[in-house]
């Protein structure tokens, strides 16, 4: 079997390279709102576990609920598309350094 020539190790690199550029940098800001999103589940978890709570309900904790709700619901999504970014960039480096 005969070795890959050397133009098309070039454009192998090329076309990786590319495709790490195209799909894979537009999509690393996801790693910082998946760490923004978790901060805020976790802070609102734990003011609500942890501080005591009088028997008013003001706009504050309406407003707090609601944040703490929204970023309970968007942790799991947002865990998956992580995962498989992180998966997808590690495969796609791994193929870049052969």
């Amino acid at each position: 079997m005969q070795k890959p020539s050397e133009n098309w190790k070039r454009i192998r690199q090329a076309a990786l390279e590319r495709a790490q550029r195209t799909a894979i940098d537009p999509l690393s800001p996801l790693y910082d709102l998946y760490l923004g999103v978790c901060a805020v589940y976790l802070a609102g978890f734990l003011h609500f576990n942890l501080f005591e709570r009088g028997t008013d309900f003001t706009w504050f904790t309406a407003c707090l609920l609601f944040c703490v709700a929204v970023a309970g619901a968007l942790v799991p999504v947002l865990t998956g598309s992580v995962l498989t970014l992180h998966f997808a960039s590690k495969k796609l480096e791994r193929l870049t350094q052969e």
